[in-house]
This record gives C-alpha cells, sequence and structure tokens, in this order.
C-alpha cells in the first residue's frame, strides 16, 4: 500500500511553534531547512518532514530521520525497502510512502501558463494539450506526471522532461515501468503518484 499524508499551511507560524517542530528533526536537516530564503518554504519542509515520521509510524518502521542518505542527485532514502517521497507548491505539501518498490509524487499550484511547450513536451503530449477543452488543466496534468516520474527513478532535473512521455498511464523507462495515478488534495492543484508496484493508494489530510 502507498500511504500519503498532506496538509496546508495556513498562517505563520509563531517562532516558539517552529522551534518546536524543528527539535522534532536532526540538526543537519534543521540546518538545511533554515537556509531557505522564505518563510514559507521552511514550514512547508518541516511539515513535509513530520509528516514523514508519521508514515514510519504507520508503517511500524525502525527508522530514524538521522538515518536518511543521498543519491547521486541528492535524492533522500532511506536503506532498505522503505521509499518515500514529498512535494510542495503554493501553500500545500504532500509526502507518500511504501515498502514496495520505488515512488515520486508531486503537486503543483495550477495558474496560467506562459512556458514554451517545445521545451518540455513530446509531440504527441504537445497535441493532446492543445486540443484539450481545458489546455492549462491537461499542461498540469502532464508536468506532474513528469515531475513524479523523475523523482521516483531518482534524477530529478537531471533527465530532461523531454525524455518522459506521459500521455499514457505507464510510463517505460530504462527496465522500469511506473504506473501513474492522479492525485487530488485540492481544487486549484494537479497531483501525480508515479510508483513501480501497483497496490492500493491511501491518502489522508492531516493537521501537523
Amino acid at each position: 500500500m502507498i500511504a500519503g499524508y498532506h496538509t496546508q499551511i495556513t498562517e505563520r507560524w509563531p517562532e516558539e511553534e517552529l522551534h518546536y517542530k524543528l527539535n522534532l528533526l536532526p540538526q543537519p536537516l534543521c540546518n538545511k531547512i533554515m537556509a531557505k530564503r522564505q518563510h514559507l518554504d521552511v514550514q512547508l519542509s518541516v511539515t513535509g518532514y513530520i509528516m514523514l515520521l508519521k508514515l514510519i509510524d504507520h508503517f511500524g518502521l525502525d527508522l530514524r530521520l538521522d538515518d536518511l542518505q543521498y543519491g547521486q542527485y541528492q535524492r533522500p532514502f532511506f536503506a532498505g525497502g522503505f521509499d518515500f517521497n514529498i512535494s510542495h507548491s503554493g501553500n500545500r505539501v504532500i509526502c507518500c510512502g511504501t515498502t514496495k518498490g520505488k515512488l515520486g509524487v508531486d503537486v503543483e499550484l495550477m495558474k496560467p501558463v506562459t512556458i514554451n511547450y517545445d521545451d518540455y513536451f513530446t509531440a504527441a503530449e504537445q497535441q493532446n494539450i492543445r486540443a484539450a477543452k481545458s489546455p492549462d488543466a491537461l499542461f498540469f496534468k502532464y508536468w506532474t506526471r513528469k515531475e513524479a516520474v523523475l523523482k521516483a527513478i531518482g534524477t530529478g532535473v537531471y533527465t530532461p522532461l523531454l525524455d518522459i512521455d506521459v500521455s499514457d498511464d505507464e510510463v517505460h523507462y530504462g527496465d522500469e515501468v511506473y504506473y501513474l495515478s492522479s492525485i487530488d488534495i485540492a481544487a486549484d492543484f494537479a497531483g501525480c503518484l508515479a510508483y513501480s508496484v501497483q497496490q492500493d493508494i491511501v491518502l489522508k489530510k492531516v493537521i501537523v
């Protein structure tokens, strides 16, 4: 099963609340988070890792955030069979995890699109977007799909978006197949889960 928690940040935390929540995280991770310039980004990052702690507890795993390692492309991971991913956009954040295979998650606040499709989408994807009744909605559906797949693969921005075609619900990359499921956390957000093992998905909105 893929389990996930999501939430939104509705106000700036008082300093004492921020410090309390930071104390739940290892110091090296706190240092990395506090290097962010925007207070909202700090809160979203802290919240993402607190939800990761909740997922570790949910799966009954003997893991600590001190156990986090980082891959070649700086994707955080734990040694063993548990994989997780965190995404945030606007004022919302989601964290998902599984003990079966690899996963990636992406959420994006939808807004007017001004970028050049040619730089990010295959010919088939571009044709579908331009023919859609709501091109911007399909743009964000495809965008979150691409991001989720690249995060599952572990390369992120180091793999060009043009290398991944997400016009179908399955993506073949190397020796892996990634399955795609749209996720709905709010009306003005698009989201996707990409995962290498088919399984049930359970998402829950929480207050952190």
